[in-house]
């Protein structure tokens, strides 16, 4: 009877953590819509997301960190001109709607760990709201639309948030790890 029971609490468990997670891929999916239907593909990149992507993409052509630049915030260069790396194109547009593209998704990214902080604190049904507010806000899809390091850093803060709250000694000093790579995307 007592292995009945079990059984039957297992199985609700499982099934309000597929629901809860059926429900957050499709948040994160219609966001990726969202996002993708309003992304400016013709406008290249300005401002300081122009020097980022100089930075990257000296990077990518010499294959090395070029000695002659002193960018404080070097990080999100690196990790695009690794990116750069992968799509191997030649093209400046098409290595600027590169450097959107990864801040979009890197922004969507977000969203895991948000829900995951918001979990911590409410019920799941909740940690959805704070999940779906975090995804469809206005402000952090047009952020996201820059290429800057601004979806990077939120990524990696809210994930060493999460990892700091679940209190593991591994997930703490993992947590200290992330907020240094956290440091050099932005200081």
């Amino acid at each position: 009877m007592n292995k009945k029971l079990s059984l039957i609490n297992y199985s609700k468990i499982s099934t309000k953590f597929t629901q809860y997670s059926l429900f957050l891929m499709l948040i994160i999916f219609i966001s990726l819509v969202t996002r993708f239907y309003f992304f400016p593909f013709d406008i290249p990149i300005t401002s300081d997301a122009l020097n980022y992507f100089w930075f990257s993409s000296d990077i990518y052509q010499i294959g090395k960190l070029p000695s002659d630049w002193s960018l404080g915030n070097n990080g999100w260069p690196i990790i695009l001109s690794a990116v750069f790396f992968i799509t191997d194109s030649k093209d400046v547009l098409s290595l600027m709607e590169t450097q959107k593209i990864f801040s979009v998704l890197i922004s969507i990214l977000t969203v895991i760990p948000v829900y995951f902080l918001c979990k911590k604190f409410v019920q799941r049904k909740f940690a959805l709201i704070g999940a779906t507010i975090i995804a469809f806000d206005p402000r952090l899809m047009v952020n996201s639309f820059l290429g800057i390091t601004d979806p990077l850093f939120l990524l990696l803060t809210s994930t060493s948030l999460v990892l700091f709250l679940y209190s593991n000694k591994k997930n703490v000093y993992l947590c200290f790890v992330i907020v240094g790579f956290a440091s050099l995307i932005r200081t």
